[in-house]
């Protein structure tokens, strides 16, 4: 045996972190993206968030999706909201929790891609830019969306998707299929994801191609997996013959009403709009600072994984570009690549300024830059957050705080909440009620359950519904005998049913129900723009 030899550090170089600092850095992290965070928990419901809260009462009680709800979306994000109001409660706090949980555990899956793609302080630059562009950037009406919620498995699938090839796993690229298969179940289009791994395959040097191949069929069959189980539970509920022709035939038509401007022109537009835009200057700041991620990652070539943002990014553009609606929630799934660009174009503008000054000037630069950064993110925070900020600390009346959430000309939740507290008031517990319109967050707010699965006027009054579906209303309506029927004003959607009138205007089309409103209702009472009707 011979002498051990003590091995010290070079003189000057890092120490490595104590274990105690590490966790007082991720403490520190922790505390920062909680208090990024945390005035979204005070966001009331949107329409959207409305229609999967409904969907999971009807889960709860024992519905089957499409079969006894009726909406477009895939299954998956029904589910989580079920999940959110099993376990927080029956309130619009519980799945904004949810939302804040899986944006936290998607911005570590950031920090670990990072770290894996650059260096574990710009994975953790990454996370902390994609939380400040999700928390500035989208408001009450675009957040708990599932594109959002969605931004999890997509994350972790990336990750498992690193792993994979790094080990030349197939059991982790099915993994890594199976979270893209769990993506997909929540927005078909997140299937664009599967190019990833694919391309990763096509690049790997040295492996045999039956490796390769191996693995493909692995990731292939993990997504398969995951989106086949779930059609086989639909199926065995006996709803699938609904789901596809609610999914794959009414929303084939209305996917196909897209804006008068030519693709050639709206494309470009918007996707500018999205990378540069906003009300905020920070959210510009990280737009650019991804743009100059991307050209670093350009011109330097293909390196080691160093085109795995650059074509994340590009794929879950594909995806909104493909549905052609660009509504401001659709560009979430591109948030977790435009946080790691944007830490990449961070780290090229540190060496493009060590390059051209000395150290010290370099540093003096970098650190003014940093709090240029913090001030405009600072400004953002609290021009998008002062009112619940207020609202938080009891400096601004309830009241006052709910006026926020009716900014649309269609929708109001003041409206919603005292819709829902006269009907708590007047109809039994568990006794169903019907709502001509489209304003499922009532059925919610009042604990209610809805007569029939058609939870909006839309699918009956879209020129290309078919003749059964009111015919099925008209059934449930008689059968269930709703104590209190309500129509609205005012709701005008003719990007949906092609038609310029509002629900109440609608009615003149549809003389059966008109005939059955009248013959067993009485109008009782108008609370804005709703027409609440008793039965006789």
């Amino acid at each position: 045996m011979g002498k051990r030899i003590a091995r010290h550090p070079p003189a000057g170089a890092p120490r490595p972190a104590s274990r105690a600092a590490r966790a007082l850095a991720l403490l520190a992290g922790l505390a920062a993206a909680l208090l990024l965070l945390a005035p979204m928990l005070t966001y009331r419901f949107g329409r959207d968030q409305g229609v999967f809260a409904c969907a999971a009462d009807v889960l709860r009680h024992g519905g089957v999706l499409y079969r006894d709800f009726w909406d477009l979306k895939p299954p998956g994000v029904y589910y989580l909201y079920w999940l959110a109001i099993s376990v927080f409660g029956h309130s619009m706090l519980a799945p904004r929790l949810l939302d804040l949980l899986f944006s936290l555990a998607t911005a570590a899956a950031i920090a670990l891609i990072g770290k894996r793609l650059l260096s574990l302080s710009l994975g953790v630059a990454a996370a902390f830019l994609f939380l400040s562009r999700y928390a500035l950037g989208f408001d009450y009406w675009h957040t708990a969306q599932g594109d959002g919620l969605a931004s999890l498995p997509l994350a972790l699938a990336v990750l498992a998707a690193l792993a994979a090839e790094r080990r030349r796993s197939w059991p982790l690229a099915a993994a890594s299929g199976a979270l893209i298969g769990a993506a997909v179940v929540i927005k078909f289009t997140l299937a664009a994801l599967l190019v990833l791994p694919l391309l990763a395959l096509l690049l790997a040097r040295r492996e045999r191609w039956s490796a390769r191949l191996l693995r493909g069929a692995a990731y292939l069959l993990g997504c398969a997996v995951v989106v086949g189980a779930v059609v086989l539970l639909v199926w065995r509920a006996g709803a699938l013959r609904d789901m596809i022709q609610i999914i794959f035939t009414w929303n084939a038509r209305y996917a196909a009403i897209r804006p008068a401007v030519p693709a050639s022109s709206l494309i470009p537009y918007q996707t500018a709009r999205f990378l540069l835009g906003g009300r905020h200057l920070i959210l510009s700041l990280i737009g650019a600072l991804a743009l100059v991620g991307l050209a670093d990652s350009l011109r330097r070539g293909a390196g080691p994984l160093r085109w795995l943002a650059p074509a994340w990014l590009a794929a879950m553009l594909l995806q909104v570009w493909a549905q052609g609606k660009y509504f401001q929630y659709h560009w979430l799934p591109a948030l977790p690549p435009l946080g790691l660009l944007a830490a990449q174009g961070l780290s090229t503008l540190w060496r493009l300024l060590t390059q051209r000054l000395a150290p010290r000037p370099a540093r003096a630069v970098a650190a003014l830059a940093a709090l240029a950064l913090l001030a405009a993110l600072a400004s953002g925070y609290w021009v998008q957050f002062h009112r619940e900020i207020r609202y938080a600390v009891g400096a601004l009346p309830p009241a006052e705080f709910l006026t926020q959430f009716c900014d649309r000309q269609d929708y109001s939740l003041p409206a919603d909440l005292e819709v829902a507290a006269f009907l708590r008031a007047h109809s039994p517990p568990g006794r169903p009620a019907f709502i001509w319109g489209f304003e499922p967050t009532i059925y919610f707010l009042a604990g209610l359950p809805p007569a029939t699965r058609f939870i909006s006027q839309q699918p009956l009054m879209a020129p290309w519904s078919p003749p059964e579906w009111r015919r099925e209303l008209l059934r449930d309506l008689e059968d269930k005998q709703p104590d209190y029927l309500l129509v609205l004003h005012n709701d005008f959607m003719p990007w949906v049913t092609m038609r310029p009138y509002d629900s109440a205007g609608e009615l003149v089309f549809f003389p059966e129900l008109t005939a059955f409103i009248q013959r067993d209702y009485r109008l009782t009472a108008v609370i804005e723009d709703f027409d609440i009707w008793e039965r006789r």
